[in-house]
């Protein structure tokens, strides 16, 4: 007897550690339901938005930082960057983070031009050219690059746009294929990922800002997973809507560079 009332305080205790770990599993859990797609009504509301942000830029020029992110290979570098909507023109300056000139790369319409200053050549053709180029090797359009620049996506034209999803809305072409996916914050409907369904990329906002009615993301990251690699921007300044003068959209090649076209550099797998 004196060998099991020696025993009953462990017992006892054992029980209670026990009764206390199934009380705590049996605890409810919250989850959260998501979100219902959106309707016709909210779908119809936060494009207009989209399409207003569209047309209250007609310039920029920004600078910060260009982090190039290939296959876990990093590197950054200093951006400048003016624009024209319309018509549309951009210039991107990269510059070494002590101040050398790397590339100057100029965009008019589809045209594209890029001074390579570490090899001293220019590239010249089109942005479809550029395909998988080791110059550049996250893939760009027209609508991609100023989606970049101006640090706010550019909505696709398309045939018809639905919610499948909630906090998202899908827009489809005549043939309703899928062309554009845009992911919205849920507090603010401002965009989170847009992804550019054709060039299997997508573009990532963060830290907007609100500049007298211009909204714009301090943070715009192009993620590209078929070629593993990754661009990302980080705004420091940006200026709208100031006058931008015809000289800067012009590239000032010097003599001993070498044009190559664009369809050569691209990289083979």
């Amino acid at each position: 007897m004196t060998t099991v009332k020696q025993k009953n305080p462990c017992i006892r205790k054992l029980f209670s550690v026990v009764l206390l770990l199934l009380l705590t599993c049996c605890a409810r859990v919250t989850i959260t339901p998501p979100s219902p797609p959106l309707d016709h009504q909210a779908i119809t509301g936060i494009i207009s938005v989209f399409k207003k942000q569209a047309r209250v830029v007609r310039t920029l020029v920004s600078s910060g930082t260009l982090t190039l992110d290939i296959k876990g290979s990093e590197s950054d570098a200093a951006v400048l960057i003016v624009a024209t909507r319309d018509p549309s023109k951009i210039k991107i300056e990269i510059t070494h983070t002590w101040g050398r000139p790397l590339l100057h790369i100029l965009i008019k319409g589809s045209s594209l031009d890029i001074l390579s200053f570490t090899e001293k050549r220019l590239y010249s053709g089109q942005l479809g050219n550029l395909g998988r180029s080791r110059l550049i090797p996250v893939p760009l359009s027209p609508d991609l690059v100023w989606t970049l620049a101006r640090a706010y996506p550019v909505l696709l034209n398309h045939n018809r746009a639905l919610s499948l999803n909630g906090n998202q809305i899908t827009l489809l072409d005549q043939r309703e294929d899928k062309i554009q996916i845009v992911d919205l914050y849920p507090e603010s409907n401002l965009p989170h990922r847009v992804s550019f369904c054709q060039q299997n990329s997508e573009v990532i906002f963060s830290d907007f800002q609100n500049n007298d009615g211009i909204r714009y993301a301090k943070g715009i990251e192009i993620n590209s997973p078929e070629n593993n690699a990754r661009l990302a921007l980080e705004i420091r300044q940006i200026t709208f809507n100031k006058p931008v003068p015809e000289a800067i959209f012009r590239l000032e090649t010097p003599l001993d560079f070498e044009l190559v076209p664009l369809k050569s550099v691209n990289r083979k797998d």
